[in-house]
């Protein structure tokens, strides 16, 4: 049992409650449990009524005392368990000797209530004192209920109240460990009454410590929550002054800090992040501001006690008569604490790494949602951790700042609307780990950092990958959703491309067969604007292997049973019944189910082809349906063609109707197309000799034939939907991208070939980038930065890429040698034998060698390994496919390819910009202002598909380094953010675990150095001018000079109480936690602002709006007026005067202007019209004039003040410098200025930045001193 973990989770149970026993009973001994069997029987004294609270140690009635006159008083009921035995002893102690103290309740005794059955605990009650005014928070609560909060003067005079009952507490040796707003009851007549001792305890001395972890989780003081038993520093009376300033915040606020958090993440913050403040601080005054930072020292040391702390202005400047304020108490409870009541919060109590939310509830154990946070970091640890979680419904936890994801085989409920929501602008620790985090944390970045952010998922296959990268998409769209619904297209976008790309395997019944690399863009608003795509290294093997076990491209199936269900199969040249050799149907009940759902899932099939089609129109494509159908048709027709072998060994077709149907599909012509599937061209001699393949040739060149057309396919559906969004992002912009890769995970099958190995070097070199990014360069930089170095171990596979990807002796340039010379694998065995001394790859037989990777060794079969890789199509194949009458088709096989392998694109918008002239528009002219990121455009275009045929070893080659040099190249690199994926069993059974698999993938993934490097390293290394741009705000004024130096980072700092940092010669190291922090800081700083912002646009729009609405009456009322002969409002003397002048100008004009017009009369109607615009163009047009000549004359008058102060500084400056003394005999006062500095003119006025030497005439005093006249 212990190999699962329960063994020892029941070890720590007995640990745990052992040592309660010992550290509460050692002083009493064992005659204090013996007194509770004395302690009598309540009988029918007490009748309990209403439950007016519940909490973890039990439940408080209000209650009749019968023998007192119907006395109300208040019983608290608890069970008398085990773990509560030594709670009830302690807190019946306090109450019976120190309740005398005014702020503490009336105690009236203690009874047992004997349940009279074994299988019933019984029950203590304790009778105390009835406080009907409720607890603190409901009158908070309430008048938060009734928009209002509760002033300072009363919040001051409830927490004087209760250090007042603490300091009589702690003078007598007593630590509450429990302080907070519930546990602060009201009397009726305002009075305060802290309660609850069920967590306190009797120290030996006034400055006695305890040692065990207990509390309420958001008032825990620091040294109380790492507090882990004897063997720790324990904690003094200092942590209930921690508490009084939670709780002041609580009453400030309505809430304490950390209520919305997981316990864990609670303690997390608490330890290791700067001291909470109040919510909005500039609120409240600075006497308060100063009390809750003076109890809330992290360091005990420095924090005050409870008899220092009351001296503290914010409580001393209470009036010594609290008559009023109780008074004020009394009045506030009568309106608001029945509102409060309704808002009452669950408690959670911890103790010792368990959870306990009433006392009726089972101890809980407290999982860890950060595997860096473990105490102690090893191997079973974190397989505990992850499988425990993972039995409670949580499958994704964090490794510092990296999200690692545990495949749990069933779809769970958290990916709807509300989690949509809730994740949305919130800092890491806000929520629990989820995939959405991830994304929401990009998001943040890309805008506050104005950098690129790359995530990446990492996993072997069937580990969710895939899954959980269309979540991101997801979420990452609705963060930057618009009114256009850009999402939903884009999402539409990535189903079209998946349907393409993935495939069945035996592993994964939808894996991925490429490398896709998604980025997502967004406009300076932060608004989706689109995104573009890029598929690297598409398995085109799949669609001609022979092997049976190999599903084809989900898009085949999807084609043929849609047409299938419309009987459009003879439309296409198809067979029916399922009988072709690229789908690779195999008999009922001969496969696996799971793997195979879509092949063998015909009407499902039917529906997603519905789907697919929708997809394509609603991006447009609907114009190119048919061309994609006939494409896809001549491809599995192309498995259909059957050679035979002639007495020459030469190969001839079976029959040419196969062959004919392909030509009619793709518009070719059939002779020349029957031709080329048979014979190629050699040069010998300078002259183009005709060759007929072989019978093995033919097949090769057939399936190579196939292979090619899906992939240019899949490549011009790529390069369109690209496209398709280009319009978006032209008129959106894409200022920002966030870009995630999806890719084939680490394969393991019984027979791997050159597929395998590409997809698991693939695998093994983006292990080698996060091995580079985590560990190599945070160490190197700490060396760099002369700081104490912080040694991470890891697993550096650079050597077994080096013997994979190796230029001269790399195992696929030894392949391509191979393939290039015509030969087999015979060639690739020999070299792998001759190189001795390699301890990474190893030949195992004739015809199979093992490669190390990072996860194991693995066998693969090089038997057909340097044909597959020469991936040959004859030239001859290429130009008849060129002569095709669909343009689309021969697009495909005439642009020209990228060094990865792919399809370029004509892009139309290059070609406007060759054709733009200098009379460009102005929405030109704005496109050119912002550049558009570019995709598989012309310009990438690098080979020809005849004159340079490459192999697949080399498409890989280019295609890994333009992957890494996206990801690694310099500060355009941008972000990183990691997600490691974790298969959890082998047989995909819902939460299944399967410790040995799981076990094996973490060390693949390097999970436990991965802890290990966050809890120690500094995983955020920021240059200083890079960290004072983005940060400098929080801790600096607006208007203070800050210059970049290390100085001011280390200020910048301490001002922010961070903890754990290091400053190195030019960067800032931070923790990861140190880095969420300040970005949480930003996040809220920035929301202030834009609120601001928002506010003042507003107040300026309606100021303006209502101007223009007032000059529009009053014009309108004066032109009715006019027009009538009378007026109809009442005018000031000026307004008059302006009104009298008006009309008598207009006289003047129109007697000046009536002999130019027509001798006939104009209608009343149109000579109104004409004055009115007359003088509304007037006026507005000599207005527009004064205030362009203001404005250009106000920013003169700026500009030349900026230069008259330059040229004094400059004055100042270059007096300073000049020590020398000059002698008056030595001065020429014969020679005017005008003489050497020629003549004056007035300076110009230039915008910053200029050269004042050359407007200014100056010379330094030291230059031609005989020369220069006073």
């Amino acid at each position: 049992m212990s190999d699962y973990g329960y063994g020892d989770r029941g070890m720590r149970e007995q640990r745990r409650r052992r040592e309660d026993r010992e550290e509460d009973f050692n002083d009493r001994g064992r005659s204090a449990v013996q007194r509770l069997d004395s302690i009598q029987d309540p009988g029918k004294r007490y009748l309990l009524r209403d439950c007016i609270g519940s909490g973890v140690c039990g439940d408080v009635y209000e209650a009749i005392d019968r023998q007192a006159e119907n006395k109300r008083v208040a019983v608290k009921v608890q069970k008398l368990t085990p773990e509560s035995e030594s709670m009830i002893l302690e807190e019946y102690r306090i109450l019976r000797d120190y309740t005398s103290h005014p702020n503490l309740p009336d105690f009236y005794g203690i009874y047992r209530r004997r349940s009279g059955k074994k299988t019933e605990y019984d029950q203590i009650w304790f009778v105390m004192e009835l406080c009907d005014g409720g607890t603190v928070m409901d009158l908070v609560h309430g008048l938060l209920a009734m928009n209002k909060k509760m002033r300072e003067e009363h919040i001051s005079f409830i927490l004087k109240e209760v250090i007042q009952a603490m300091i009589y507490l702690n003078e007598n040796n007593v630590m509450h460990r429990d302080i907070r707003g519930s546990n602060i009851l009201l009397t009726k007549e305002g009075e305060i009454k802290l309660v609850d001792f069920g967590l306190s305890r009797t120290c030996q001395s006034e400055i006695g410590k305890r040692y065990t972890c207990v509390g309420s989780p958001s008032w825990m003081a620091p040294e109380v929550a790492i507090s882990k038993g004897n063997n720790s520093e324990g904690y003094g009376n200092r942590a209930d002054v921690w508490a009084i300033g939670i709780t002041a915040i609580e009453l400030a606020d309505g809430k304490p800090p950390f209520q919305d958090m997981h316990p864990t993440r609670a303690l997390f913050q608490i330890i290791r992040n700067p001291p909470p403040t109040l919510n909005r601080p500039s609120n409240w005054s600075q006497n308060f501001n100063d009390f809750i930072s003076e109890c809330l020292e992290k360091n005990p040391e420095n924090r005050p006690f409870m008899g220092e702390i009351i001296e503290h202005p914010f409580l001393a400047d209470l009036p010594d008569n609290d008559f009023l304020l109780t008074k004020e108490i009394k009045i506030l409870m009568m309106d608001a604490c029945e509102k409060g009541k309704q808002e009452r919060k669950l408690e959670i109590l911890v103790r010792k790494g368990f959870l306990k939310t009433h006392q009726t509830d089972p101890l809980e154990p407290m999982f860890m949602e950060d595997l860096a946070a473990l105490e102690t970091l090893t191997e079973d640890a974190i397989l505990d951790e992850l499988h425990e979680r993972l039995r409670q419904g949580y499958y994704h936890s964090f490794i510092g700042d990296i999200l690692l994801i545990l495949n749990p085989n069933e779809q769970q409920d958290i990916y709807g609307s509300d989690f949509h929501t809730k994740y949305q602008f919130k800092s890491r620790s806000d929520n629990a780990p989820h995939i959405y985090s991830v994304a929401d944390s990009a998001y943040q970045d890309v805008m506050h950092n104005n950098e690129a952010q790359h995530i990446l998922l990492a996993g072997e296959s069937n580990s969710g990958k895939t899954t959980n990268m269309m979540y991101l998409i997801q979420h990452l769209m609705y963060l930057g959703k618009s009114l256009q619904d850009i999402g939903g297209r884009f999402i539409r976008a990535i189903k079209i491309i998946q349907a393409f790309s993935n495939a069945a395997t035996p592993l994964n019944p939808n894996s991925t067969r490429c490398v896709l690399q998604v980025q997502t863009t967004y406009g300076s608003s932060g608004k989706a604007s689109g995104g573009i795509f890029w598929l690297y290294q598409l398995e085109k093997w799949r669609v001609s292997t022979r092997d049976r076990n190999q599903s084809n491209f989900h898009v085949l199936y999807y084609f043929y049973d849609g047409m299938d269900a419309i009987n459009k199969l003879k439309q296409y040249h198809l067979p029916p019944g399922r009988r072709m050799r690229y789908l690779r149907i195999s008999e009922k009940g001969t496969e696996r189910k799971r793997s195979f759902k879509v092949r063998n899932d015909p009407r499902g099939n039917v529906t997603k082809f519905e789907d697919f089609k929708e997809s394509l129109k609603i991006l447009e494509m609907e114009e190119h349906c048919e061309m994609i159908w006939k494409v896809l048709a001549a491809i599995l027709i192309l498995g259909e063609i059957r050679f035979i072998e002639d007495n020459n060994g030469e190969a001839d077709m079976d029959n040419n109707d196969a062959a004919n149907k392909v030509a009619e599909l793709l518009n070719l012509d059939e002779k020349k197309f029957s031709w080329a599937l048979l014979n190629y061209c050699m040069i010998v001699n300078g002259n183009a000799v005709r060759r007929k393949h072989t019978y093995e040739e033919a097949k090769e060149a057939r399936d190579v034939l196939a292979n090619t057309i899906y992939q240019r396919l899949v490549d011009w559906i790529v390069n369109t939907i690209n496209v398709k969004f280009t319009l978006t992002r032209s008129l959106f912009g894409d200022k920002y991208a966030i870009n995630v890769m999806d890719l084939f995970g680490f394969e393991c099958f019984a027979v791997n070939r050159l597929e395998q190995l590409v997809v698991n070097t693939m695998n093994e070199q983006m292990q080698c980038y996060y091995n580079q990014r985590v560990f190599a360069w945070e160490m190197q930089e700490q060396e760099e930065e002369a700081i104490p170095m912080q040694r991470l171990q890891f697993y550096d596979n650079k050597n077994a890429i080096d013997n994979l990807m190796g230029k001269d002796r790399g195992l696929f340039s030894i392949i391509d040698e191979a393939s290039k010379n015509m030969l087999d694998y015979t060639h690739v065995i020999s070299k792998i034998q001759n190189r001795a001394g390699s301890v990474y790859i190893k030949v195992v037989s004739s015809h199979e060698f093992t490669v190390a990777h990072y996860t194991g060794k693995l066998i693969y079969d090089a038997s057909e390994i340097a044909e597959k890789n020469r991936d040959f199509l004859p030239p001859e194949m290429i130009e008849t496919l060129r002569q095709s009458a669909i343009g689309t088709v021969k697009e495909m096989f005439t642009n020209k390819l990228t060094k990865s392998g792919n399809l370029t694109i004509i892009d139309e918008h290059s070609k406007l910009e060759e054709k733009k002239t200098n009379k460009s528009k102005w929405g030109t002219l704005m496109q050119e202002a912002s550049k558009l990121r570019r995709f598989n455009t012309t310009s990438r275009g690098q080979f020809s598909q005849i004159r340079k045929m490459r192999t697949c070893a080399a498409t890989f080659k280019s295609t890994s380094l333009e992957i890494l040099k996206n990801l690694s190249i310099g500060g355009g690199s941008g972000g990183m953010h990691f997600i490691r994926c974790i298969r959890s069993d082998l047989e995909g059974t819902p939460r299944g675990f399967y410790r040995e698999v799981v076990r094996q993938q973490i060390r693949a993934l390097a999970v436990l150095d991965t802890a290990k490097a966050r809890q120690y390293g500094y995983p955020h290394r920021i240059t200083f001018p890079e960290f004072l741009r983005r940060y400098q705000f929080l801790a600096f004024d607006f208007d203070e000079t800050v210059e970049i130096n290390k100085d001011n980072c280390r200020l910048l700092l301490i001002r922010l109480k961070l903890e754990g940092w290091i400053i190195g010669k030019t960067k800032v190291f931070l923790k990861y936690y140190n880095e969420e922090y300040l970005s949480r800081l930003y996040e809220t700083q920035v929301k202030k602002i834009i609120k601001v912002q928002c506010m003042m646009r507003a107040f300026l729009a309606r100021k303006n709006m209502a101007s223009k609405i007032t000059s529009n009456v009053k014009k309108e009322i004066v032109k009715k007026a006019s027009i009538k002969g009378k007026s109809t409002v009442e005018l000031t003397e000026e307004e008059a005067a302006v009104v009298v002048q008006k009309v008598y100008r207009g006289h003047l004009v129109r007697a000046e202007m009536k002999p130019l017009l027509t001798k006939e009369k104009m209608s009343m109607q149109m000579i109104d019209m004409m004055k009115f615009y007359s003088s509304k163009w007037r006026s507005k047009s000599i207005f527009q004039v004064l205030l362009r000549y203001r404005a250009a004359r106000y920013q003169d008058l700026v500009q030349f003040s900026q230069q008259v102060h330059l040229f004094n500084q400059a004055i100042v400056v270059s007096l300073a410098t000049t020590n020398n003394g000059i002698s008056i005999d030595k001065v020429n006062t014969n020679v005017s200025a005008s003489t050497y500095l020629g003549q004056m003119r007035p300076p110009e006025v230039h915008k910053l930045p200029f050269n004042f030497y050359s407007e200014l005439p100056f010379t330094y005093p030291n230059k031609g001193i005989k020369n220069v006249g006073r």
